[in-house]
């Protein structure tokens, strides 16, 4: 809590017009990522009940304990469904010694993957910074082409919070000069 109230004294600018403006935009870009780690975790929370769950009703040994794991890895995406994916199936081969089991967790993944990423993290983590749904798939897809793959879909979100913060506050939002005004200036 000190370093959060007083963390502006430390930006090598003089008390000016120009570092208030700065503090406020950093203090906003903050509060918007701050609520997309939320709303990640909390997507994560939810893949890992869907994921555990699932394994669980198909009778798959540590079945909750890969929920357990696919939730708290899940704060990185991707990787830690991938991880989690790996080691249930492993288990599955172990377990039941065919290939229908393990299928069938590939498959109880690929599906929450695909409920993750289409319909509960573009609402959740949407809503959480102010983005609508279809912007966060749209983000995630521009992001991954332009800073390439993982990385991309990685920062997407805080990239587009960060971006809508910018355009807002000096594009969108900024007062229009009458028409007179405009003349008199040029």
């Amino acid at each position: 809590p000190a370093i959060a109230q007083s963390w502006s004294r430390y930006l090598p600018l003089r008390a000016s017009p120009l570092k208030v403006e700065i503090v406020s935009l950093l203090s906003e870009i903050n509060s918007y990522l701050i609520s997309f780690f939320r709303g990640q975790l909390l997507v994560s929370i939810i893949e890992g009940i869907i994921v555990g769950v699932a394994l669980l009703v198909m009778g798959l040994q540590f079945g909750l304990l890969i929920g357990l794991l696919v939730a708290i890895l899940g704060i990185v995406p991707y990787l830690g469904s991938i991880i989690s994916c790996g080691i249930a199936l492993l288990i599955a081969v172990a377990q039941f010694g065919d290939w229908g089991h393990p299928l069938a967790v590939l498959i109880i993944f690929l599906v929450s993957n695909n409920l993750n990423g289409f319909f509960i993290s573009p609402k959740i983590v949407g809503e959480s910074v102010g983005l609508h749904p279809l912007t966060v798939i749209i983000s995630v897809l521009a992001w991954s082409l332009i800073l390439g793959g993982l990385l991309g879909a990685l920062l997407a979100v805080p990239l587009t919070a960060t971006m809508k913060v910018l355009l807002k506050r000096y594009f969108w939002d900024r007062p229009v000069a009458p028409f007179e005004d405009r003349l008199e200036a040029s």
